[in-house]
């Protein structure tokens, strides 16, 4: 997959997968940064519970975002998001994660 990027070093990230394996048509609006799958909001709390970032720092990340338009998810891809749309560097930014990179459970 084209945005699918593999994580190294021992950094460990809390993120909800919202997209799994075959999902298609994940977007990202440029003007609310929110993900819509097949057309349907991506599911999972309310993540406009967080403070606005005064430097707009994710915006310059989202604006080259690999997570901005995929097709479809491999069979080894998930899209994954964090509680906090407006400061979460996630897979709007870093495009897909391969599920070998997963590490916990629900």
């Amino acid at each position: 997959n084209k945005g699918a990027t593999t994580l190294n070093g021992p950094s460990l990230f809390v993120k909800r997968v919202v997209g799994l394996p075959g999902d298609e048509q994940i977007i990202m609006d440029e003007k609310t940064n929110e993900v819509t799958i097949s057309g349907t909001k991506a599911l999972g709390p309310n993540r406009n519970l967080c403070d606005d970032e005064p430097l707009k720092l994710i915006d310059r990340l989202l604006e080259n975002g690999r997570g901005r338009n995929i097709p479809v998810l491999g069979p080894n891809d998930v899209y994954v998001l964090g509680d906090c749309k407006v400061l979460s560097v996630d897979s709007r930014v870093w495009g897909t994660l391969s599920k070998d990179d997963i590490v916990g459970k629900p």
